[in-house]
C-alpha cells in the first residue's frame, strides 16, 4: 500500500509538474519577446525577495506535518481536528505578517535594483502585485500538508495543473495582446488563489472532521511551538541558501543579469521540482517507516532513494549541462547566454541538491528539530561570506560557489546527526554510496561535454537533438558500468520490473 500510493503520488505529480514546467518555458518566451530583459529580470528579482520574506512561516508547516502521521496512522480525527485548526490560525497570521513585512519594505525596494532605469513608481507597484501574490498563497495552503501527510500528494497535483494551464493560456494571450506586465502579473494572483480555493474545497470533502472547532492542548500546542522554534532557523537557513542568489546577482553584478540567469534556473527548477514530486510523494511513506522504529531498514531505504534519485538527476544534469546554451541560444538568443563554468556550477547545484533531498526529508519526518539550528547557521554565515568575497572577484560564478559551500556543509553535518543521534546505525555505506554519486556524475558531465563539443552542427535544433541524445546515452552507459553491481542498483531494476509487470 504504502509503494501503491508514493507510486501515485510520483505519477500525478511528474506528470503535473513536467507540463508546468513545459507551460513556464512557453511563457517565458512570450515574457522576453513581448517585454524584453526588463520585465524577465524584475520577474526574477522578485520571486527571490518574497520568497525569503516568506521565512516568516517559521517552521510551522514542516513541525505540523510532523505531528499529522501519529494522528492518521490511528486514524485520530480529533487530535487531526485540533492541529488543523492551529496550523489554520498560524498560516493566517503568517498571511498578515507577510504581508505587514513587505509593506515595511516597500518604500526601499529600488535598493535592489542596480544599472537598471525604471520609474520608481512602477517598480514599487509590481513588488506590490508580487506581495500581494505572496501572503495569499497562505490563506488555504495549510490544507495541503494533511494531504501530503496522508500520502494524497495527487489531488494538489490535480488542483494545480488545471490552473497552470488555463494561467499559461491567459498569460500567453494577454502578453501578445497587450504587452502589459500588470496584467501578467494580476494572472499568476488569480491563479495561485485558484489553487489554494480548489485545494481546500477537495479536502474539506475528504477529511469531514476539518469542520470541527476544537482547540488543541496547551501541552501539546506548546510542544508544536517548540518545534516551530527551532524549525524557525532551519526554513531560514533554506531561503537564503536557495534564495538569495539572484538579489546578490542584481546587487552586485546588476539586475539585467538576472535575465540571463533566470533562462538557466528555469531549466534547472524544472528538473529539481521534478524530484520535489519525488520527494513529496514518498514523504508520507518515509513519516510511517521511521515511525516503526526500525533504523536498520530506515538506513537501507535512505541508501535506495537516494541513489534513485541519482539515477532519476544526473541524466537532466549532464542534459541541462550540454543543450542549455544551444537551447536558450535557439528560444531567446545568445544575448542570454552564460559562461559554461557558471553553468558547470549551476548543475552541480542542482545535482547536491537533488540527491540532498531524502536525507532532508528523513531529518524532518525524524523530528531531529533542534539539532538542525546550529547547521543551518554554519551553512548561512558560509553561503553569504563566500558569495560576497567571491561575487566581487568572479560575479555570478562567485556567488553561486557560495550555495556550493553551503550545501556541501549542511550535507556532511546532517548526515551525522542523523546517523549518530537517531538513527545509531554505521554511516559509511551511505558515504561510500554518495562519494561514488558525486564522483560518477561529474565523469558523466566532463565526458558529456568532451564528446558533444567535437560533433560539428551548425543547425540549433538538430544541435539540441544531438547533444540531448548524446548526454543520454553517455551518462545511461557510464552509471550502468559504475554501478550495475550495487544493491540499490539492483532494486532499482526490481522496482521497474515490478511495474512493468503490474505489480507495484
Amino acid at each position: 500500500m504504502r509503494v501503491r500510493r508514493s507510486l501515485k503520488n510520483l505519477i500525478y505529480g511528474s506528470a503535473s509538474q513536467a507540463i508546468s514546467s513545459l507551460l513556464n518555458f512557453v511563457v517565458r518566451y512570450a515574457l522576453i519577446h513581448t517585454l524584453g530583459a526588463t520585465a524577465v529580470s524584475l520577474n526574477g528579482l522578485f520571486t527571490e525577495v518574497l520568497a525569503v520574506l516568506s521565512m516568516a512561516e517559521l517552521g510551522v508547516g514542516s513541525a505540523i506535518v510532523y505531528h499529522l502521521y501519529g494522528p492518521l496512522k490511528e486514524n485520530d480525527e480529533e487530535r487531526l481536528a485540533r492541529l488543523m485548526n492551529l496550523f489554520r490560525t498560524a498560516y493566517r497570521l503568517i498571511a498578515l505578517a507577510v504581508f505587514v513585512i513587505g509593506l515595511a519594505l516597500l518604500p526601499w525596494v529600488h535598493l535592489l535594483v542596480s544599472r537598471m532605469e525604471i520609474d520608481l513608481g512602477y517598480l514599487r507597484f509590481i513588488y506590490f502585485l508580487f506581495l500581494v501574490q505572496t501572503a495569499s498563497s497562505y490563506l488555504f495552503s495549510y490544507k495541503t500538508a494533511l494531504l501530503n501527510a496522508d500520502q494524497k500528494v495527487f489531488v494538489v497535483s490535480q488542483c494545480t495543473l488545471i490552473a497552470r494551464v488555463f494561467s499559461a493560456a491567459a498569460s500567453i494571450a494577454f502578453l501578445f495582446l497587450t504587452g502589459n506586465y500588470i496584467v501578467y502579473l494580476l494572472i499568476q494572483i488569480i491563479t495561485t488563489v485558484s489553487i489554494n480555493i480548489s485545494v481546500s474545497v477537495k479536502a474539506n470533502r475528504l477529511y469531514p472532521f476539518l469542520k470541527r472547532k476544537e482547540k488543541l492542548p496547551c501541552a501539546e500546542a506548546k510542544e508544536v511551538l517548540a518545534n516551530i522554534k527551532y524549525l524557525f532557523i532551519e526554513v531560514l537557513s533554506g531561503k537564503i541558501t536557495n534564495s538569495t542568489d539572484n538579489i546578490l546577482i542584481s546587487t552586485m553584478v546588476g539586475t539585467l543579469h538576472i535575465g540571463a540567469y533566470s533562462c538557466y534556473t528555469m531549466l534547472i527548477h524544472a528538473m529539481s521540482s521534478l524530484m520535489i514530486q519525488l520527494h513529496h510523494a514518498t514523504t508520507g511513506s518515509i513519516g510511517n517507516l521511521v515511525a516503526e522504529g526500525n533504523n536498520n531498514y530506515t538506513e537501507t531505504v535512505l541508501r535506495r532513494l537516494t541513489f534513485i534519485t541519482y539515477c532519476l538527476t544526473i541524466v537532466g544534469v549532464v542534459g541541462i549541462y550540454t543543450v542549455s546554451t544551444p537551447f536558450i541560444h535557439l528560444l531567446y538568443g545568445k544575448d542570454y547566454l552564460l559562461p559554461m563554468p557558471v553553468v558547470f556550477v549551476c548543475v552541480m547545484n542542482l545535482l547536491i541538491y537533488c540527491i540532498k533531498n531524502p536525507l532532508w526529508y528523513m531529518m524532518t519526518v525524524s523530528g531531529l528539530f533542534a539539532q538542525n539550528k546550529n547547521i543551518s547557521l554554519t551553512g548561512d554565515f558560509l553561503n553569504l561570506m563566500v558569495s560576497i568575497l567571491l561575487g566581487r572577484k568572479l560575479g555570478i560564478l562567485g556567488i553561486l560557489l557560495g550555495t556550493s559551500c553551503t550545501l556541501i556543509i549542511q550535507y556532511a553535518l546532517k548526515g551525522w546527526v542523523l546517523f549518530h543521534r537517531f538513527l545509531y546505525v554505521d554511516g559509511m555505506k551511505y558515504i561510500a554510496l554518495v562519494m561514488k554519486i558525486l564522483c560518477t556524475g561529474i565523469v558523466c558531465i566532463l565526458c558529456a561535454q568532451a564528446v558533444c563539443i567535437r560533433l560539428m552542427v551548425s543547425n540549433l535544433y538538430f544541435q539540441v537533438l544531438l547533444y540531448g541524445f548524446c548526454s543520454v546515452a553517455i551518462t545511461i552507459g557510464i552509471n550502468f558500468m559504475a554501478f550495475h553491481s550495487n544493491r540499490e542498483f539492483q532494486y532499482a531494476v526490481d522496482i521497474i520490473k515490478s511495474l512493468l509487470g503490474g505489480r507495484a
